[in-house]
């Protein structure tokens, strides 16, 4: 029962406009969230739809940053209050964790390394320099503080051609595939190089090949530089007949490069399983470079059963790339 007074009703309180304009950005954040989440699942779920389309898998390669927006926003629904704030903080901290555990692990101090019986102990870099990047002098610095005994250049134009001289008295023996049109890779390494040849018009992408003596175990290394969205069905078709041309091979083998996908697409799995080699890079972001913050891992390492990994890959310096390049210690057989 309600009374009347000269203020008016005493019953139940009515709603005021300040109750009702708090409720309406609350509602305007959630739906805000529920649609951040959704279109997170839904990039995920068109990831793993390249697996039936190809098309697709261009999703996949962001399948880590879906998942990351599916976290987030889903986490803002179901916070009282400051939901989307609470969504993009958790985007913000998720690109920031991403970008600095590759720099952490690089950071961290190189272990001691006793290579297994029968086997030497060799340092691999994988390095796409960025055909825009003409800063020889800071490539020459890290490559040599990296110090590795092969080297393997990627978008190496002529710009970068002075490195050759540069570097020959660490790396006497060199190969490279510059004559070759859209073939911009290089070899630098301290050992013999008994074999080499390269190849850019075939079915397959520009791919540079060295093997070794029997320092190395006849250990064959190739570099691989693939075309890259939105020519996704050339790049499927491009990487696997890298890989069957890899698996005709015999002995240890190590391919390396800018795949231009990442381990959660479709592209890398064709590769691994039509080249039998196992990827030994793990998630690794390496691109982009320039805010020092890489998010996609689309740099690889791929080696065959004959080769040991002994330690973690590493980032090493970007030297004004938009990658950094992949560093590695490995064991390979010694030939008896």
């Amino acid at each position: 029962m309600t009374v009347e007074t000269e203020t008016g009703p005493t019953g139940p309180e009515l709603e005021t406009d300040d109750s009702v304009s708090q409720k309406k950005p609350r509602r305007a954040g959630r739906f805000a969230c529920f649609l951040g989440l959704v279109f997170g699942l839904a990039g995920a779920l068109a990831g793993w739809l390249g697996n039936l389309w190809i098309a697709f898998d261009v999703f996949a390669q962001f399948s880590l940053h879906f998942w990351l927006i599916a976290a987030a926003f889903g986490l803002g629904f179901i916070m009282p209050f400051a939901r989307v704030l609470t969504a993009i903080i958790v985007l913000i901290i998720g690109v920031l964790v991403i970008g600095s555990l590759p720099h952490l692990e690089a950071a961290s101090p190189e272990a001691q390394i006793q290579a297994p019986a029968g086997h030497r102990l060799i340092r691999l870099m994988s390095f796409n320099s960025w055909m825009g990047n003409g800063n020889v002098d800071a490539l020459a610095e890290e490559i040599e503080r990296s110090d590795p005994d092969i080297l393997l250049m990627f978008e190496f134009g002529p710009e970068k051609r002075a490195l050759k001289d540069r570097l020959r008295g660490r790396y006497g023996y060199q190969e490279d595939c510059v004559h070759l049109e859209h073939c911009y890779m290089a070899v630098f390494s301290k050992y013999p190089i008994a074999d080499s040849e390269s190849h850019a018009s075939w079915v397959g992408p520009p791919m540079i090949r060295v093997t070794f003596g029997k320092e190395l175990g006849d250990l064959t290394v190739i570099g691989t530089h693939t075309i890259r969205f939105p020519y996704l069905r050339a790049q499927l078709t491009q990487l696997g007949e890298l890989g069957d041309l890899v698996r005709k091979l015999s002995g240890p083998r190590i391919v390396a490069g800018d795949f231009n996908a990442t381990p959660t697409s479709r592209m890398l799995s064709v590769f691994e399983q039509r080249s039998l080699l196992r990827r030994l890079d793990g998630f690794l972001p390496t691109w982009p470079a320039r805010l020092q913050l890489p998010q996609l891992a689309i740099d690889h390492i791929f080696a065959s059963e004959e080769v040991k990994s002994v330690e973690k890959v590493r980032i090493g310096g970007n030297a004004g790339s938009d990658h950094f390049p992949l560093v590695v210690r490995i064991a390979v057989p010694v030939a008896r």
